[in-house]
C-alpha cells in the first residue's frame, strides 16, 4: 500500500497544530498493519516543510527547541519516503495539472507525484488540492475535517476505494 503524504498533511507530523492528533493515530495504526507500506511525497516536499518550520518559528509558534527537534525529526523521516524521480514527464503532468485546476504550482507538482507513485491513500489538508486529487481518481484524506479512514478497508477494497469519492457536501 502507497500513503502518499503532502506538505500540508505532513507538518502536522512534526508539531502540534490542528489534525496532528488524527495523524499520529493514524501513523499508529499503520504500523499495525501486516501489509507492506511505502510512505511517499513530492521532492518538493522538502523546501515546503523546512520552509514552514522557519516560517512557524519565526512567528514564535515554536520555541527554538520544539523548532530544531521538529527540523531533526523531519531530516530523519525523510530519508525513509519513497520520492518519485522528477523528470521530464512528472515536469510535463504538473503543468498541464495546473492549467486543469484551481491549484497552486506547488500542489501541481505534488498531485503528479502521487499519480506517478499509484497512491492508495492521498493525505493533504488542502481543499483545492484534495478536490484535484478526487477528480483524478484518488482516495483523499483531510484529517483536519474527516475521520481516520479504515485501511484494512482500503485494502480490501483497493480498486472501488480509488473510485469512490468523497463526498464533501
Amino acid at each position: 500500500m502507497i500513503i502518499y503524504f503532502d506538505a500540508s498533511a505532513l507538518i502536522k507530523s512534526l508539531i502540534e497544530e490542528p489534525g496532528s492528533i488524527n495523524i499520529h493515530n493514524f501513523l499508529l495504526e499503520t504500523a499495525q498493519l501486516e501489509e507492506t507500506i511505502i510512505f511517499a511525497t513530492s521532492a518538493v516536499t522538502k523546501a515546503e516543510i523546512m520552509a514552514a518550520l522557519s516560517a512557524i518559528r519565526r512567528g514564535r509558534h515554536l520555541t527554538q527547541k520544539k523548532f530544531e527537534k521538529a527540523v531533526v525529526d523531519f531530516k530523519t523521516r525523510w530519508k525513509a519516503f519513497f520520492i518519485p524521480e522528477v523528470t521530464h514527464f512528472l515536469i510535463d503532468k504538473a503543468g498541464e495539472i495546473g492549467l486543469n485546476h484551481k491549484i497552486k504550482g506547488c500542489d501541481a507538482f505534488q498531485l503528479a507525484s502521487a499519480l506517478e507513485v499509484e497512491t492508495d491513500i492521498f493525505i493533504s489538508t488542502d481543499n483545492d488540492l484534495n478536490a484535484a486529487a478526487l477528480e483524478n481518481g484518488l482516495f483523499v484524506w483531510n484529517p483536519m475535517t474527516e475521520p481516520i479512514p479504515k485501511i484494512k478497508n482500503i485494502i480490501r477494497g483497493r480498486a472501488t476505494a480509488k473510485l469512490i469519492p468523497i463526498d464533501k457536501g
